[in-house]
C-alpha cells in the first residue's frame, strides 16, 4: 500500500536525559496498515524499534502509550 497517513512525535523518555531527542514515526496506509519507528535516546545509548501495524493496532506486537497516541494521531490527521 501506498502510505497515506504520516505522524512524527518528539519526547523525552528519561528523566536525567534534557531535550525531546526520542522520536515516533508513524508510517500508515489507507487501511491504517504500516509500521511504527521508535527511537529511544538516552546519553549512553540509543535504540531503534521497528513495530508492524496492522488495522491501526499492533500486529501480534505490544505498544506503548506513547505509541498508541502517536498511531491515533497519525489516523485522525
Amino acid at each position: 500500500g501506498t502510505i497515506e497517513k504520516m505522524k512524527l512525535i518528539r519526547f523525552n523518555p528519561f528523566d536525567d536525559v534534557g531535550g525531546d531527542q526520542s522520536f515516533i514515526l508513524t508510517l500508515l496506509d489507507h487501511d491504517n496498515n504500516g509500521i511504527l519507528l521508535t527511537s529511544l535516546h538516552h546519553r549512553s545509548f540509543t535504540r531503534l524499534y521497528a513495530k508492524p501495524i496492522k488495522r491501526g493496532e499492533g500486529d501480534n506486537i505490544t505498544l506503548s502509550k506513547e505509541e498508541k497516541s502517536a498511531i491515533l494521531k497519525a489516523i485522525n490527521r
